[in-house]
């Protein structure tokens, strides 16, 4: 509260990864929001914020982070280590990289132990996995935590209603999520026990 916007887009937005500077944004009044936004000197950056801003917080949309590695389907190898190298600058923790087509729409994932065993001019449609377990944008965040819970999954990506890869979810924003479905269940139980005490 004491921060002045200028220093809440310097020393906290600039510092976080978009989905946790959107949480913090979505704090401030609108007026707020915008100066904060005004001073963040990353344009990208401030764009990834504003785009998660307008999806509702309890859905796939409101959970992702922007930050995320993607190549391009009909790449090789070698093309795609040196994509890969130029967007990890941006991105804390790789955990996994996605393929795209030349539509941005997801077709598959890669593993790094077959980005490095394989030779260098391999296509990368030859060595992608196409098994993808993927989320839209609108989906809420029970069903997410659901699916990663079943499939036993450290990050789910978020396409739109076209298939179009625009995010990612971590099982980190997801433990939240399970704790307050876990908190719930045990508040039903707790109330259905004082309601009916015999039971």
């Amino acid at each position: 509260q004491g921060l002045t916007s200028e220093e809440i887009a310097e020393h906290v937005v600039d510092h976080l990864d978009s989905d946790d500077a959107a949480d913090v944004i979505a704090e401030l009044s609108d007026e707020q929001q915008d100066e904060v936004l005004s001073h963040v000197e990353d344009s990208e950056q401030a764009g990834d914020i504003v785009d998660l801003l307008n999806y509702d917080p309890d859905t796939a949309g409101g959970l992702m982070a922007k930050e995320l590695i993607s190549v391009n389907v009909n790449k090789n190898v070698w093309e795609c280590v040196r994509e890969i190298r130029r967007q990890a600058e941006e991105v804390e923790t790789v955990y996994t990289i996605y393929v795209v087509d030349d539509d941005d729409k997801l077709v598959g994932l890669l593993s790094l132990k077959n980005l490095l065993t394989k030779p260098l001019r391999t296509p990368i449609r030859e060595v992608l996995n196409t098994q993808v377990i993927s989320v839209k944008a609108n989906t809420p965040k029970e069903e997410i935590a659901t699916i990663m819970r079943k499939y036993d999954l450290v990050v789910v990506p978020v396409v739109d209603a076209i298939e179009r890869l625009v995010g990612r979810i971590t099982i980190d924003d997801v433990v939240d999520v399970m704790q307050e479905e876990a908190e719930k269940d045990i508040k039903m139980i707790t109330n259905a026990g004082a309601a009916n005490p015999e039971a």
